[in-house]
């Protein structure tokens, strides 16, 4: 049984007389979204849809900051905002297998800082950029442009010993840094002080940079001196200060270089031990430790009452075992022998443990030549050093998704030789025959029956089972706990039906302009309480793997909510009623067309205060709707000296694609705007989304606006129509 209630609506704004500041401004209202920020609400993209270029001039700044990158580019041609995307890499050049991720949903403008906290030295980071528009066009993305944060270098080196007359400090170049500071203390630490300050070094470009400290013969000779550098960008920013280092010169009278005779590489999983031979007795040793991004650190000084650290194996042996090491760090040691006079030239070598690879990862990849995964990986750090006397072998597990593995081992002269390895896989496959393809692969470095902790890449998804069914509610009465959502559309419920035995499921949205959202579900189905008005939604449930197969045909459904009263009331004023004045809910290319009719030129002349113009207003004038080919009428005349009778005629008529109108109304009304509303058509019928009905009931015209009251139906897809009573004043 259908209800009806009264609704009295005080109109803002009479018919005959449109405003002329909302007229010529388009009357420009959003929807605010959930970050405050402002789009478009409305359907259809019009005739004459825009075409966004991909944007131009792309930059990202190189070791401007220490702490951020800036980017830019050039604007695009009718863009509304603009995202961004990112991608980190090692080396400057792209490999094609990054990973891109979304980092700004929306940039108003053409430039963006980005200033995240894991941006970090020695590390390249990429952009590109795509445009947008609030109707949801969006261009292709651009081209990339690679930056970088300015950082000091990770680690440097002073000499020790080798010469009578300088210390010679070494660092490897930093990606476009201009210059560097050099710094130098007695104490032992750098403040970056302008008195600490000995040089300042321009680039190189690539590879390692030197620079070399001549002593203070008097004052400086033999003194152990502590040096760190500062890198500095083309703007003249500063970054912080390097780690540091120590240097000496050899004074005449000091003892001899002790030689190192032997240095775990690779060889151990848990230490590192160091042998090494001096040819005087009665004198201490000094041992050194340093490693990348960690300033160099005395580990041993027997001289401090720290013999104990070492052990004595002959006369003039000794070894040191550190256990204070971890895996794929490469180390560097110095020994030094130390007497009264001063401190011997420091013999140096570099150490590591037996590290495994890291970063193990399985692509997929879907190409013309390529149907498959392909496996990337780091070897472990000394893989490429010459002087390691052990030789490694690489063990390649692969598991199987029906639980077994094989074993395939590659010499390191071999593993040296790829980059990557590929695995294809086949298009079209049975669940039987699933359980023979790869699901992972775990990697193992072994050399002199040791072995490294084994690494086990990413897993290979299982292709879905497939979904049997999708059902999602549209324009249905709502359910007892629905709530309207801030743009005053009640929930969609989203069911569906598959013989999986998971329980998360990601349900994807796709609305009539291809913008696509996801959703994480739990169970079977899911409420979605974020559609808006007069969109038409496409949900599905992607059954398919990485590669894109599936066991079963894709389901989807088309659906939206229901509306409020409130919200069914401002659209019929807004879509139907008058246009050219209430715009809430008007696709943005209508704001332009409707300013440009006939109909509202001849309604701004009716709003105007002189009887000269307003006579302008009378005749006839029609605006053809180029969605659904339906047409509106306006005729105006004169009744007698003092009346006018103005008449509105729709006929399949409708500002969206998913909403049409029929009807009539008829005002009579005096100069001053006062007189009466009718209508022989009983009303407007709406079809489309939200199908009902207008009745204008005892709506009169006074002083140029609406009011009274009249009635709504709006009828439910799955129930009677329901109406509720609303006051909307003035």
């Amino acid at each position: 049984m259908r209800k009806y209630f009264p609704v009295v609506f005080f109109a803002l704004v009479l018919l005959v007389s449109c405003n002329a500041d909302i007229l010529m401004n388009n009357g420009e209202i959003r929807i605010p979204d959930s970050s405050g920020n402002s789009s478009d609400n409305g359907g259809g993209s019009g005739p004459d849809p825009v075409e966004l270029t991909a944007p131009t001039g792309i930059n990202a700044t190189k070791s401007y900051f220490s702490d951020s990158i800036r980017i830019s580019w050039s604007a695009v041609n009718g863009a509304d905002y603009y995202t961004i995307e990112k991608t980190a890499h090692d080396s400057e050049a792209l490999t094609g297998l990054e990973t891109w991720q979304q980092i700004q949903s929306s940039v108003n403008g053409t430039n963006f800082l980005d200033d995240s906290s894991e941006l970090s030295a020695n590390t390249y980071y990429s952009y590109r950029i795509t445009a947008h528009t609030y109707e949801g066009i969006s261009s292709p993305a651009s081209a990339t442009a690679t930056g970088t944060i300015l950082a000091s270098p990770n680690t440097i080196t002073a000499t020790q010993g080798s010469s009578e007359t300088g210390i010679t400090v070494e660092w490897t170049q930093m990606p476009y840094v201009n210059s560097y500071i050099v710094y130098k203390s007695a104490n032992g630490t750098i403040t970056g002080a302008d008195s600490e300050r000995v040089a300042v070094v321009g680039s190189t470009g690539s590879g390692s940079i030197s620079y070399t400290y001549s002593i203070d013969q008097d004052r400086e000779a033999g003194d152990e001196l502590t040096f760190a550098v500062q890198s500095v960008g083309e703007t003249g920013e500063r970054a912080a200060l390097s780690n540091t280092a120590t240097g000496y010169t050899l004074i005449p009278g000091a003892p001899v270089k002790p030689e190192i005779t032997s240095i775990t590489k690779g060889s151990s999983t848990n230490s590192i031990t160091i042998k090494f031979v001096s040819s005087v007795s009665d004198v201490d040793f000094v041992i050194r430790k340093s490693y990348a991004g960690g300033s160099e650190e005395v580990v041993v000084d027997t001289s401090l009452d720290q013999w104990n650290k070492l052990t004595q194996i002959s006369d003039n042996t000794y070894q040191f075992v550190d256990t204070s090491v971890i895996r794929n760090v490469e180390y560097r040691y110095s020994v030094t022998t130390k007497n009264d006079i001063g401190l011997s030239e420091a013999s140096s070598s570099t150490a590591y443990l037996l590290s495994p690879v890291s970063n193990v990862v399985l692509t997929a990849v879907n190409s013309d030549t390529q149907f498959g995964y392909i496996l990337t990986y780091k070897l472990p750090v000394g893989a490429d050093d010459e002087e390691r006397i052990n030789s490694y072998k690489y063990v390649i597990t692969q598991n199987f998704k029906g639980g077994s593995s094989t074993e395939i081992e590659y010499e390191e002269a071999v593993i040296d030789q790829y980059t990557t390895i590929y695995y294809e896989f086949d298009k079209n496959i049975t669940k039987a025959e699933e359980l023979n393809e790869l699901r992972s692969i775990s990697i193992t470095v072994e050399t002199d029956n040791l072995s490294s902790s084994s690494v086990t890449s990413n897993l290979v998804p299982f292709i879905p089972d497939p979904i049997t069914s999708i059902s999602a509610t549209s324009n249905n009465k709502p359910a007892e706990n629905d709530q309207p959502n801030r743009y005053n559309v009640y929930p969609v419920h989203v069911k569906w039906e598959t013989a999986s035995d998971d329980s998360s499921f990601t349900l994807y949205r796709m609305d009539e302009d291809g913008n696509t959202v996801s959703f994480q579900a739990s169970g079977r189905e899911y409420t979605d309480e974020t559609t808006q008005p007069l969109i038409l939604y496409e949900y599905w449930i992607d059954a398919t793997d990485d590669l894109g197969r599936t066991y079963g045909e894709p389901h989807a459904k088309n659906a939206y909510g229901s509306i409020t009263l409130e919200a069914y009331k401002v659209m019929f004023e807004s879509l139907s009623l008058k246009p050219w004045e209430v715009q809430d809910y008007l696709p943005s290319e209508y704001r332009s067309w409707w300013k440009n009719t006939e109909i509202a030129k001849k309604i701004e002349k009716g709003n105007s205060s002189s009887i000269g113009e307003q006579t302008e207003a009378l005749g006839s004038a029609s605006a053809s709707d180029h969605y659904h080919g339906g047409v509106v009428n306006y005729s105006a005349g004169l009744d007698g000296l003092t009346n006018a009778d103005i008449i509105f005629t729709y006929t399949n008529f409708g500002e969206n694609k998913n909403w049409v109108m029929n009807g009539h109304y008829r005002m009579d009304v005096n100069a001053q705007g006062n007189g009466s509303a009718s209508s022989d058509t009983n009303g407007f019928d709406v079809t489309g989304m939200y199908p009902g009905h207008f009745d204008l009931g005892t709506i009169i015209v006074e002083s140029k606006g609406f009011k009274g009251q009249y009635y709504v139906t709006y009828e439910y897809s799955d129930g009677e129509g329901i109406i509720q009573e609303g006051y909307i004043e003035a």
